[in-house]
């Protein structure tokens, strides 16, 4: 799981001579615009801005970790946010910009993001997965746990423990874009801020590891409010990861459970507003893969396809059915530039037959939704170069070209550009 692993990132300790105690902070400046666009007709209430926009984000974090021993420990992250996403974060399935959150404010909000306690046993077992020493493709990866189950109980972040990839992934070092830090298809449990409450466990075993999780959703969709009835209303998730000396497979299945409105019975309607809605208790859920391969000492692929079922609205991500990414990375060290990077990704998002039928009559999802669409698939090219300042201070340059945002044809292209200012301590 990643509740040592994400600490362990961080640059440095403070209070290092208080045994078992640990704490880290962190700081990300986004800024970002673009500029107007190609439109057939006039914005519609959920279109990604037609006319410039500039946008930023703010977010400060202080994380604390004390480790019982015994394999034992709690761990907790406070955030501090401000903001103002582009469209008030809507408009697009693949949002630019992987710290907005869907409720956001110009002034800033403090929460508890992560409150968890996390155990860990030991099996003994050997680490399968160092490089050998004459393996140049292997030095950026990770080296293997011990075989061992661990499980975690609390105020989690789903996405710290499913669908893990070295080269795009959730974080503040690599691409912006949502629909590279997971997959855009995979509706996993969260709130309006990304986060929820649940129980989850991994098993590391030689070259498997199994995950499983079982996790609170919102009472509405992306909406803050956590349904705390987990019998009847609740997220569940299941990975199978293999792993190789230079890359790993993994497998993710969820089935999330929650009032939704269904598509279907709006088609011969028009003007209709899914969050106004009537909401039955419904069933969503989807499988996916998600690859990748060390190619060379400093270049590594991934690649990820979701698909979900279904004809209800999303429950806690973002308006997608199914979704592809892939790309490369390029590891600064090949140019003498240890800490930089640069990234290259592809997305391909698609919805499904009713939710393009809700929309071309003129309905609206709960964040997209143009008053009219010619349908194709929503893409997204994206590149970025990471500079190292020095340690723990990093500096990234952002660009992603999108075509048909929010399915439609009849808008865009769009560019977005951004910077990214990155601090830990």
């Amino acid at each position: 799981m990643a509740d040592s692993a994400s600490l362990a990132d961080q640059s440095s300790v403070l209070f290092p001579s208080l045994p078992g105690f640990e704490l880290h902070g962190d700081m990300t400046l986004i800024d970002q615009w673009h500029s107007g666009f190609n439109h057939r007709f006039a914005d519609g209430a959920n279109s990604f801005s037609s006319s410039f926009e500039n946008s930023y984000s703010s977010v400060e974090g202080l994380v604390g970790a004390y480790d019982f021993g015994q394999g034992t420990k709690i761990i907790s992250r406070i955030e501090m946010i401000r903001g103002i996403p582009l469209s008030g974060a809507g408009g697009l399935a693949a949002l630019t910009n992987n710290d907005v959150q869907r409720v956001m404010y110009n002034r800033f909000q403090t929460y508890v993001a992560l409150a968890y306690i996390s155990h860990t046993i030991d099996f003994g077992g050997t680490d399968n997965n160092k490089a050998p020493v004459d393996d140049p493709n292997l030095e950026q990866r990770p080296a293997n746990q011990m075989d061992r189950l661990n499980i975690i109980l609390g105020k989690v972040d789903v996405l710290s423990m499913f669908d893990p990839n070295t080269y795009a992934h959730k974080g503040d070092n690599q691409f912006l874009n949502w629909c590279f830090m997971t997959s855009c298809a995979y509706d996993y449990a969260a709130d309006a801020r990304g986060y929820t409450y649940g129980l989850a466990s991994q098993l590391d075993w030689g070259d498997y590891s199994l995950r499983a999780g079982y996790f609170a959703m919102p009472i509405l969709p992306n909406q803050l409010a956590i349904d705390t009835s987990m019998g009847h209303h609740f997220g569940a998730n299941l990975e199978l990861e293999r792993r190789w000396q230079s890359g790993a497979l993994r497998f993710l299945a969820y089935q999330g459970r929650m009032d939704l409105t269904n598509y279907a019975n709006y088609l011969n309607q028009t003007g209709v507003f899914v969050q106004q809605s009537p909401k039955y208790n419904a069933k969503r859920g989807g499988v996916g893969l998600n690859v990748e391969q060390a190619l060379y000492k400093n270049v590594g692929f991934f690649a990820r396809a979701f698909r979900d079922s279904g004809t209800y609205e999303s429950m806690a991500f973002t308006e997608a059915d199914a979704s592809l990414s892939a790309g490369f990375s390029f590891d600064g060290e090949a140019w003498s530039r240890e800490g930089d990077n640069v990234g290259v990704g592809y997305i391909q998002n698609h919805i499904n037959s009713v939710r393009q039928q809700f929309l071309a009559a003129g309905n609206y999802d709960l964040f997209i939704g143009d008053g009219n669409l010619l349908y194709a698939p929503e893409e997204v090219l994206e590149t970025y170069y990471r500079y190292r300042i020095k340690k723990g201070i990093e500096l990234t340059a952002d660009w992603q070209y999108i075509q048909n945002p929010a399915y439609n044809q009849y808008r865009g292209p769009v560019n977005v550009y951004a910077f990214r200012l990155h601090v830990e301590f």
